[in-house]
């Protein structure tokens, strides 16, 4: 079973070359899934939002979005405090839902917010309600699951953007403590796959590049998994130009991971 993973498009400040590329490389790779980890636009506005569709639509795979925080309302205030993602539902509601293929289940969960009381109102927060509900359901033990949201719960080590996600270490141990092996997030602009290890067990976090001009010591990038029954390969596809190039980022055994 194949994944690719998406994060920051920032379709209004995307790279062109990259964007196009993109579309070739996924094709050429011809996964079961596609999973965006937020961050489709740059500033919430509907031409970006319509750009955005489109493009995933051209793709013709069934896809998970969840929102980042570029996908509230930029300008407009009012909307950004009191309905900050009904731009980005009406747009991609119906990639919204789970994604369950073979052996292999997908949820989102939105850690993005439209206004908070600290200055950086970009950074993640999680409802740990929400996330209970996720980690809480009732799956078959043989199922690999995973978890998609645009804010590392933890930030990446040695990643250029380090974040601080609200609640982020409570999330991070109802994680590793759960039956969910790997988050997949953006926000950081960079690739990177690292085990995250908690004193009640362990996950697999992994984070996308950007395929917009706004990079971070990283080329455009974005990832694709390799699930089996025994093992979870991760690769990354870096922009050289005119091409996306791969590189593994490590390979993991699903056993070592779903231990406690």
């Amino acid at each position: 079973m194949r994944i690719v993973q998406l994060a920051d498009l920032h379709f209004g400040a995307e790279d062109p070359r990259a964007i196009e590329a993109a579309a070739d490389s996924v094709s050429q790779l011809n996964p079961d899934v596609v999973v965006v980890s937020g961050d489709m636009t740059q500033r919430g506005k509907h031409r970006e939002f319509e750009m955005a569709r489109k493009w995933i639509h051209q793709l013709n795979y069934p896809s998970l979005i969840v929102p980042g925080n570029h996908d509230t309302p930029l300008f407009n205030l009012v909307s950004r405090a009191s309905s900050p993602f009904q731009r980005h539902d009406h747009y991609f509601d119906s990639y919204a839902g789970m994604l369950r293929v073979d052996n292999v289940r997908i949820d989102g969960l939105n850690t993005a917010r439209g206004w908070q009381a600290r200055s950086n109102w970009a950074e993640g927060s999680v409802r740990l309600r929400h996330l209970a509900n996720i980690l809480n359901r009732d799956v078959d033990p043989d199922v690999v699951r995973l978890l998609a949201c645009h804010h590392p719960f933890r930030s990446p080590r040695d990643a250029p953007l380090r974040t601080r996600t609200r609640r982020g270490s409570a999330a991070s141990e109802m994680m590793a403590e759960s039956d969910v092996s790997i988050l997949l997030t953006g926000h950081v602009h960079t690739p990177h796959a690292e085990i995250i290890e908690e004193r009640n067990g362990r996950y697999l976090a992994i984070s996308a590049g950007t395929l917009s001009t706004r990079l971070r010591n990283a080329p455009p990038a974005f990832n694709s998994l390799d699930i089996t029954t025994t093992t979870v390969s991760v690769t990354t596809h870096d922009f050289k130009g005119s091409a996306f190039e791969p590189s593994s980022l490590g390979s993991w055994k699903v056993a070592y991971l779903k231990q406690s």
